[in-house]
């Protein structure tokens, strides 16, 4: 099968974000979901430990990393989005599920750190959102990776035609825009008007229109 059209718009530059929210599949959904975001994958960071595993994290928590085009979208954006889309207002109750942000450069510093400022000002309640320097990403195991995509086995199936590598399968954007779609990110306009761009056969677009999950609300004023 050939490549997704939607894989073949190459951005000039991308940066990379990383975020914890919780938990990684349905954050990554909802990343994969936002135009000017090219690919998505979920792992482990903030920890001390080398190499950890789902069933051995130690200190690290569940993490989304994103590769995203400054040109289309902003950290400032971004960060709208992280802190609309979980609860950092509400403690965690296992390390791994921390709410955390891991900038990587000073650019990136000084806005996450204002915006849980302007967060916890509005709330007027403790964020317990952490803020790191983003130091080391380990990817989470391959079951863990595009969730719901792997579970329709027609769809999954048709991307491990047009990428038999795995983390080149994963990190195709219509694979994450597919992804976001059966989590239910995305309207069912969009889905229609975009899904002949994922290199999807006429049966596969047709299941996915089946399977779609009913729209989530994107909550994030400046998209």
């Amino acid at each position: 099968m050939a490549i997704p059209d939607l894989d073949l718009q190459t951005s000039e530059r991308t940066e990379i974000a990383t975020f914890a929210m919780g938990c990684f599949w349905s954050p990554d959904a909802l990343f994969g979901s936002i135009n000017g975001v090219v690919r998505t994958r979920v792992g482990y960071a903030g920890g001390t430990t080398k190499n950890p595993s789902y069933w051995q994290l130690t200190d690290h928590i569940e993490t989304v990393q994103l590769e995203y085009d400054p040109a289309i979208l902003s950290y400032e954006n971004l960060l709208q989005l992280f802190f609309s889309n979980h609860k950092p207002t509400r403690e965690p109750w296992k390390r791994q599920y921390a709410s955390a942000i891991f900038y990587h450069n000073p650019e990136q510093e000084k806005p996450a750190y204002l915006a849980k400022e302007q967060l916890e000002a509005q709330a007027g309640q403790k964020v317990f959102t952490e803020i790191h320097q983003y130091k080391e990403f380990y990817l989470a195991e391959e079951r863990h990776q595009k969730y719901k995509l792997q579970r329709r086995p027609a769809l999954w199936e048709e991307f491990e035609e047009m990428y038999p590598d795995f983390y080149d399968r994963i990190s195709s954007t219509a694979a994450a825009r597919v992804n976001a779609y059966l989590y239910g990110y995305g309207s069912r306009k969009e889905l229609e008007a975009n899904i002949g761009g994922f290199g999807l056969s006429p049966a596969a677009q047709h299941l996915l229109l089946q399977k779609a999950a009913a729209p989530k609300h994107i909550s994030c004023d400046a998209l």
